[in-house]
């Protein structure tokens, strides 16, 4: 049988925030430590200041879910 959500694994969402935007790459403070990521890594739009999430392919903007 093979069943896709069986392959699946426990995943701790990791979040950062964008600390510095430049042409090539984005600095994202994770866990008190800074990371350079690539540009390509990013997704667009993301700005100085957001908070960000990892997808497993790309950063992309968090989206708060409360309310």
């Amino acid at each position: 049988m093979d069943n896709a959500e069986s392959k699946t694994s426990c995943q701790i969402e990791r979040i950062g925030e964008v600390i510095e935007v430049q042409a090539s790459f984005t600095l994202i403070l994770i866990n008190g430590k800074s990371i350079e990521v690539p540009k390509n890594k990013v997704a667009e739009g993301i700005a100085l200041g957001d908070l960000v999430v990892w997808t497993g392919n790309f950063w992309s903007k968090k989206i708060d879910t409360k309310g």
